[in-house]
């Protein structure tokens, strides 16, 4: 996102303010860049309303900041057999069982495969929404070109 001279300057009071109210520079960056549309008309409007819409709250006590947002969950599949985990559990992308090591337990066993299946059939759900329909050639429904 580009933003003029003049833009930056008409920000700046907003972004002190952020920082003002607690936030880190990396939540302001945060808000002022995730989910950025793929065409930005007036960039300086877009970060002003950003900028506006998602300030955060006054700090009860002026000079502490809010405490830092919990890291989001991090889950991978296992490169042989597509098994969910997290990403200590599978060095290299390759789980335990793979490896060679001891399977675990048969309840966790169950609990792992029931998941695995759900994540796939979520995935194969996305996917079959995000495909483009099947075209059909050149003919329209009546039958003519």
């Amino acid at each position: 996102m580009t933003l003029s001279a003049d833009d930056c300057a008409s920000l700046e009071a907003f972004a002190e303010e952020w920082l003002a109210r607690g936030a880190t520079r990396d939540q302001l960056l945060s808000a002022l860049t995730s989910g950025l549309p793929p065409h930005i008309h007036h960039p300086g409007r877009l970060a002003r309303s950003r900028l506006l819409a998602k300030m955060p709250p006054e700090n009860a006590e002026p000079g502490r900041a809010r405490e830092p947002s919990p890291r989001p969950l991090r889950i991978m599949e296992c490169t042989v057999c597509r098994t969910p985990g997290r990403p200590a559990a599978l060095p290299g992308g390759v789980c335990g069982p793979c490896r060679g090591e001891a399977p675990p337990d048969d309840r966790r066993r169950r609990a792992a495969e029931a998941t695995a299946a759900r994540v796939r059939a979520r995935v194969e759900g996305l996917r079959a929404v995000a495909r483009p329909p099947a075209s059909s050639g050149s003919r329209t429904a009546a039958g003519r070109p």
